[in-house]
């Protein structure tokens, strides 16, 4: 199982912050740490909004970290351990990025309608021999059986990550069995299943980690209170440490079902020291 601690902007554009952020992921038993570069003014340049009164762009903009800051974090990465990639959510960060040489590239759930950026990414992919990860938050069968064809097409290695595209994601919400059908429609080849979760806490993530996937991935925060948006979705590093065992825990259990009473059992009832 692969673990993700994702930086999202819960670093408030501040380097020194996300340092101390992949450190705590580092100890938390993160695999890698996920960040994401976005052209914030092309991004949304079609949507104008507000959030909380403050005009949405710059408030935005506050939240991203400078390209010089995100080669210092690529470092510090490979300073302490832990692997590290982004999300990509245009041509502009994706040249950039690739030249970082990161372990895998992504395409975000509010991006996988955009073909034309999956094709770009999984190019990418492919000249790199590196794997490509999509979250599937708000498709249907039909739009992720179109992903599926044109990833096939590249012959790249790929995560395919259920995810319900609500921050937080309420409790009962994370349609978890939907793993299901995913693992026994794609889980072959080139393809394996994942799980990015936004729920507040972890319980889905648990019941998520109970079944045969590969990767999870979870908004990481190093605290709840901050006035940013999505920052519910986040849990703490003890939260990210505390989910990764427990799964642990709980995939030992998962094993195929013994049919008689197991060899333990029976010395245990042997020696009659139950009460």
């Amino acid at each position: 199982m692969i673990y993700v601690a994702e930086l999202s902007i819960n670093h408030l554009g501040m380097l020194n912050i996300a340092k101390a952020m992949i450190k705590a992921a580092k100890a938390s038993g993160a695999d890698y740490v996920k960040i994401k570069i976005k052209k914030v003014n092309q991004y949304y340049s079609q949507k104008p909004k507000q959030w909380r009164g403050y005009d949405f762009i710059s408030y935005r903009e506050s939240l991203e970290l400078k390209s010089d800051d995100i080669k210092e974090m690529v470092s510090y990465c490979k300073e302490i351990g832990i692997g590290w990639f982004s999300t990509v959510h245009d041509k502009t960060g994706l040249d950039f990025v690739k030249k970082l040489k990161p372990s895998f590239f992504k395409v975000a759930s509010m991006d996988n309608k955009n073909l034309n950026l999956i094709n770009e990414t999984l190019s990418v992919c492919k000249k790199n021999k590196v794997p490509f990860i999509v979250s599937l938050g708000g498709q249907d069968k039909k739009e992720t059986e179109e992903i599926i064809k044109i990833i096939k097409k590249y012959d790249v290695k790929c995560y395919l990550l259920h995810c319900v595209s609500i921050y937080p994601t309420p409790e009962g919400q994370s349609n978890i069995n939907y793993i299901d059908y995913l693992i026994e429609k794609y889980q072959k080849g080139n393809f394996k299943i994942g799980y990015s979760g936004h729920e507040e806490n972890y319980a889905a993530s648990i019941s998520a980690g109970f079944k045969d996937i590969h990767m999870i991935e979870r908004h990481f925060t190093l605290d709840k209170n901050v006035k940013i948006h999505h920052i519910k979705s986040g849990i703490l590093p003890n939260e990210f440490r505390e989910m990764k065992e427990t799964i642990a825990k709980v995939r030992k259990e998962s094993i195929k079902p013994v049919k008689s009473s197991s060899a333990g059992e029976n010395l245990f009832l042997k020696k009659k020291i139950y009460k």
